[in-house]
């Protein structure tokens, strides 16, 4: 193969992207409200006027360097520089997250953050429009970033704790496998760097280093500020970025400049393989991980342009297209889906279309035509017209940014991407996309997919052999699969309806009567068969499920109906029953059903206190929604089922991975005695260690007795529909699916047995050993208290809020003590389930600072039972809770359906909207005092830490 010389690549390159700078920069001239300016020392800032009024001055400032900038002495070091950045500076000299400084700004520490990613580092400050200081201390705490950032041997001790904290706690569930997933990139890409031994690497980082990385990189000519909002005189604010900012010192010399893509097109094809250490589950021992990868470069030198972002359209059309047919095929030598990843969009890597997929070893050759297959039917055979609507219509819906994330993204990409840059470039795109024809698009998938997969990753499990996967065996087979006759590609047949005209015909719609609203706004009715429904017809605001309709339906019966030995075989009867799909139809025809009706959440459960069942979709797809809701239950619920096929799946999709977090959750349930699962999105369900174990107890017979019983009884079910619809609409239809479901000959009625009550029986303390080696510890305190009044709306609103406070007083643990903590927090929650209230402090830290970390945290409880704490501090807590109260936000479509369903389900009283936020208001120093000496007691108290088994081998 020719090899290009790198210094040529490099000049091609450098034209790209600077010759394209140069008329990208003319469209900024157009932008209407746009100031933007290059001062001399290369410093670069963007200020966007927005029309509407802005609650908050968005301020964004980039630093050109982030992971890619490492060589492979500074892993991470542009990420603990970031952390460097919120240790005291010049002009804030208590750090930039002092609580109480920043309420005095009107801010809170939600209106500040930091990112780093492959190509830049960024820091964000949103300071309140009317608040002139606030705008003030973002520019000076950027200056400080930019050219007076102490990095002192303290901070960086400090802070390559909490870095490495951040790290474990993202990856805690699969750390091996993050070194295996990295190193391979490190093999194949340039700037990436091998992940062995990260943990000891970050420990060793000198503040010597550290500072030659920011001189080397923090450079006013590879900094950029953009300022988005609503501003009376945006000349005023130039001003006073010019002021701040020309100070910093120019560079003589050149800019250094981070070439992965010219090194990457320059290349030969790569080839790496990457031995997966350890903590693999037993079922995925044999299974063979590949990364392919089809490289795109002519679309990364084009952004700039109209027509070549275009074909970048075109191109993410091509990725959600592949991944739509992916998703529709069995493939039956692939384990679970392949995936596919546009790496300009995700991961960073050189412009690429990648697909990833896992396989058994000894089928990999088959894999291949498979996987190989199925994308050459979209290249020969092309998209069909149902296909192509709907990937259209999702890619549309999905491309919408509220104004201000619109002009941040838009600038940021212009300056770090040198993307092209216009007022109204999701409009024109999204009309383009509308406009462009199957024909157009088949063209584009003939052409980006000409190429077969360059590069070639792969990740094997140790135990496996890896002599099978040299590189010449593995091309060979991609060869192969090249070569094989494509079959023709036979598209999903849409369902119509879930029952036949004849079967509508046999359903006689039921009568039923009103009752009177326990809700004002709401309609109330009940079935013949006695299913009871509460209607809540309005207009939700814009916003997340603004257009939909909402349905849920319950039942407060569950598995504590039943012998303790049938828990799990309740839990897990749903998901048994409905493997094999829905009525007569599969499982694959349902999600296709659900699919070309824009239903969505549709979901099923049993827990210890309830069953449920819930679905989402569109009003104008009621009646589909309506049909699809009443196969879950008899008569029209299909009893034939795959238990070991249900079994080994299950299984398979529980151990391919760990929950460490999940484990731990569960140890805490288990030492209270609670019983239900906290819900996930309002659905429950068994998780991590705990999933296993349920799948492994549960009994066929029984599963299918007990979900017939729980859902046999209609009498016992409440359903509550809300969105934008006509009730006389809707109410026929649930007459016909819903009010002709009968009573099966296996329903009861049932009793919950009493719950054993441990809580007032402290203090208890529990040790676990998690499942996984843990390079840290995770601790758990929580004070518990019973239900004991009847109006628990306003002391769980005081236990948030306290929560809060708590929250804020923890901050001290890094930002004041130094300790190597990243994720922790505190909490106030009351559980309607197990009728009892709770105030929690959650934190994961280095196992040797625990015992002081825990004084410190009882100090703090101390202080809170005297009242030792800022004004401010309340003050912040308050408003992080009233903003989720403010009425505007509870009538969004799922808040206000969750707050029916509360009411309904718990029989609480229903409550105003606006008392929410007049309660919190309300809430005083008192109310916190309070709460502090009622809870914290040693008889309410609960220890549980969870600590790992010994490692084999460390990161």
């Amino acid at each position: 193969m020719f090899y290009f010389p790198k210094f040529l690549w490099g000049c091609m390159i450098f034209f790209v992207f600077f010759g394209g700078e140069l008329q990208a920069q003319e469209a900024l001239q157009g932008i209407e409200g746009l100031s933007y300016r290059t001062l001399p020392n290369g410093f670069r800032y963007f200020i966007k006027h927005v029309g509407e009024p802005q609650e908050k001055t968005s301020m964004r400032f980039y630093v050109k360097a982030g992971y890619d900038a490492e060589d492979t002495t500074q892993l991470q070091i542009s990420h603990l520089l970031e952390h460097v950045a919120f240790k005291p500076t010049p002009h804030t000299p208590n750090s930039i997250k002092d609580e109480a400084f920043l309420t005095a700004l009107g801010m809170s520490i939600r209106d500040i953050g930091g990112t780093t990613s492959n190509g830049s580092t960024r820091y964000s400050f949103n300071a309140p429009s009317t608040h002139q200081k606030a705008l003030l201390t973002g520019l000076d705490w950027f200056k400080d970033i930019a050219m007076n950032l102490p990095i002192s041997p303290q901070h960086i001790d400090q802070e390559k704790g909490a870095v490495l904290q951040e790290i474990i706690s993202g990856i805690q569930d699969y750390r091996s496998y993050f070194k295996a997933e990295r190193n391979l990139e490190a093999q194949m890409f340039p700037c990436r760097q091998s992940y062995d031994h990260f943990s000891k690497h970050i420990q060793t980082i000198s503040p010597e280093a550290v500072r030659q990385f920011y001189k080397e990189w923090y450079r006013p000519d590879l900094m950029a500020l953009i300022v988005v909002g609503n501003f009376e005189d945006r000349r005023a604010l130039e001003r006073m970025i010019q002021e701040r900012f020309r100070a910093i010192p120019s560079r003589k010399e050149t800019p250094p400049q981070i070439d992965r893509y010219s090194e990457h097109l320059g290349s030969v094809p790569k080839f790496g393989l990457q031995v997966w250490e350890q903590d693999f589950a037993e079922t995925e021992q044999e299974v063979i991980e590949y990364r392919w990868y089809i490289r795109q470069p002519e679309l990364l030198h084009h952004l700039h342009t109209k027509e070549g972002y275009q074909r970048y359209i075109a191109f993410q059309l091509l990725c959600d297209l592949l991944y739509h047919r992916y998703q529709e095929v069995e493939l039956s030598s692939v384990t679970g889906k392949v995936g596919v990843q546009n790496t300009y969009r995700v991961g960073g890597l050189p412009f690429s279309l990648a697909l990833h997929f896992k396989t058994r070893g000894t089928e990999s050759k088959i894999a291949f035509q498979q996987v190989v297959g199925t994308f050459l039917q979209l290249k020969t055979g092309g998209v069909y017209p149902q296909e192509w609507n709907k990937v259209k219509a999702a890619f549309i819906a999905e491309n919408h940014l509220s104004t201000v994330s619109y002009w941040h993204e838009e600038l940021s990409n212009f300056w770090l991407k040198n993307e092209i840059i216009f007022p109204n470039k999701s409009e024109v795109f999204n009309a383009w996309v509308q406009d462009l024809s199957i024909q157009e698009m088949n063209m584009y998938v003939r052409e980006f997919l000409s190429d077969m997969p360059q590069d070639i990753g792969i990740i094997v499990p140790e135990g496996q052999p890896t002599k099978p996967y040299v590189e010449a065996q593995v091309r060979e087979w991609m060869q192969s699969a090249y070569l094989a006759p494509i079959s023709e590609y036979q598209p999903p047949k849409p369902i119509p309806t879930l029952y036949s005209e004849s079967e509508k015909q046999r359903l006689q719609p039921s009568a039923y009567r009103v009752l009177a609203p326990k809700i004002k706004g709401t309609k109330e009715l009940i079935l013949a068969n006695g299913i009871r429904v509460i209607l809540k017809a309005y207009q939700p605001p814009e916003g997340v499920g603004s257009n939909s309709l909402k349905i849920t339906g319950w039942t407060p019966r569950g598995a504590g109906c039943f012998a303790e030995e049938d828990y799990y075989s309740a839990l897990e009867a749903p998901s048994l029953l409905h493997h094999l799909g829905l009525g007569n139809f599969s499982t694959k025809e349902i999600e296709a059903f659900k699919e070309q009706n824009h239903i969505v959440n549709c979901l099923s459960y049993i827990d210890y206190y309830e069953s449920s069942l819930q679905a989402e979709g569109s009003v104008a797809n009621a009646e589909a929604l309506v049909q699809l809701l009443s196969l879950y239950f008899p008569p029209f619920l299909n009893e034939q089922v795959a238990f070991e096929s249900w079994k080994k799946s299950s299984l398979q999709q529980q151990r391919s991975h760990t929950d460490v977090y999940e484990d731990f959750r569960n140890a805490i349930r288990q030492t209270v005695g609670d019983r239900t699962h906290p819900p996930v999105f309002n659905v429950r369900y068994a998780k991590g260690n705990e999933a296993v174990t349920s799948i492994l107890e549960t009994h066929e017979k029984k599963s299918v007795q007990i979900y017939k019983q729980l859902f046999g009884n209609p009498e016992h079910w409440t359903f509550l529909i809300t969105g934008n619809f006509e009730s006389e609409e809707i109410i026929p239809l649930l007459q016909t699916y819903f009010g002709t479901l009968k009573e099966n000959d296996l329903a009861s009625n049932c009793i919950i047995p009493d719950r054993k009550e441990v809580i007032g029986k402290g203090p208890i303390k529990r040790n676990v050993t998690s499942a996984v080696a843990m390079d840290n510890v995770m601790y758990d305190l929580s004070y518990y208290q019973p239900q004991q009044d009847t109006v628990v709306w306003k002391e769980a609103l005081r236990l948030k809020v306290f929560g809060e406070l708590f929250k804020r007083k923890l901050n001290r643990l890094r930002y004041e003590k130094g300790f190597s903590v990243y994720n922790f927090g505190a909490y106030g929650r009351y559980y309607p389930d197990e009728k009892r209230y709770r105030v929690q402090v959650y934190i994961a830290c280095q196992p040797q600072e625990l015992a002081s970390i825990k004084k410190e945290i009882q100090q703090i409880a101390e202080e809170l039972c005297v009242g030792a704490f800022p004004e401010a501090y309340l003050k912040q807590a308050k408003k992080r809770i009233a903003e989720r109260y403010q009425p505007a936000v509870l009538k969004q479509h799922r808040l206000l359906h969750q707050l029916l369903f509360e009411h309904l389900r718990y029989e609480k009283s229903w409550i105003a909207l606006a008392a929410y936020e007049k309660f919190i208001d309300e809430i005083d120093k008192s109310d916190m005092l309070q709460i502090a000496r009622h809870y914290f007691k040693e008889n309410n108290k609960v220890e549980v830490t969870m600590r790992g088994q010994a490692a084999r081998s460390k990161p």
